[in-house]
């Protein structure tokens, strides 16, 4: 089990967004079905605690700092 943070910088302002690794979304860092494109987005991790996935999301250059919902379940 792990934390990923999603970042996306293509629809609207740049945003990090952390993911329990088991989330549908987020699939172990490979995202949904279909994937994701690498020139306006990217997976960071895995982390081992929620911790300090949310230290390094805290760290990055971002606008908008969420945490998805498969983290409050």
């Amino acid at each position: 089990m792990g934390f990923y943070i999603y970042e996306n910088w293509q629809a609207g302002p740049r945003k990090a967004v952390i993911h329990d690794g088991a989330c549908a979304f987020c699939n172990d860092g490979v995202g949904r079905a279909g994937g994701y494109d690498p020139a306006h987005a990217t997976w960071h991790g895995p982390y081992k605690s929620l911790e300090i996935a949310r230290s390094r999301q805290k760290a990055m250059d971002v606008k908008v700092r969420r945490e998805c919902r498969c983290l409050t379940r």
